[in-house]
């Protein structure tokens, strides 16, 4: 595929602006590095190929978040992967508040949640979206978003308060 010089710069411009947005929500989404990364090749290949105007930065950014929910919904639906277990899921998880790190105890609390609050908790959160541009992305109205926000926020302190308690040393 042959793209224009106007085009293959607007691309560019495209990833080095929003790579590590895209690969932070897919990765968000998979708990897994490798299946982030595929996902990341696959949003920007997706975006040389769509036929999208890249003048608009939060058109494509919006774009850019909708295709990486959306083929991470993909890898989950896949027939290969409902029938493939992760080496990252054969072990039994550890609680989030063995070691000193409070970063990695709240990623590992994170990887508890189930995907649609961990998405919603990742768009708020880390990439400062409000509840209606969560909304837009995700496709879904603004009072389930909030929804899942305060439920997630609940399962999270839960789950920290919970491990916390049973590792009072950490």
């Amino acid at each position: 595929m042959e793209l224009s010089p106007a085009r293959r710069d607007g691309v560019i411009e495209a990833v080095k602006r929003y790579s590590s947005m895209v690969y932070r929500l897919a990765y968000a989404r998979t708990r897994n590095h490798a299946d982030a990364e595929d996902i990341y090749q696959e949003v920007f290949l997706k975006l040389a190929r769509a036929d999208i105007s890249l003048e608009d930065q939060e058109h494509v950014k919006a774009w850019l978040l909708r295709v990486t929910v959306n083929c991470s919904v993909n890898l989950f639906r896949s027939a290969w992967r409902r029938h493939v277990q992760t080496v990252e899921a054969l072990p039994e998880r550890a609680s989030p508040w063995d070691g000193d790190d409070r970063y990695e105890a709240l990623n590992r609390a994170l990887d508890i949640l189930p995907a649609r609050y961990r998405a919603v908790i990742h768009l708020y959160y880390y990439e400062e979206m409000s509840v209606d541009e969560i909304s837009a992305v995700l496709n879904t109205k603004p009072a389930t978003i909030r929804s899942r926000l305060a439920r997630g926020r609940e399962r999270l302190k839960r789950e920290l308060t919970q491990n916390k308690e049973a590792n009072p040393n950490a």
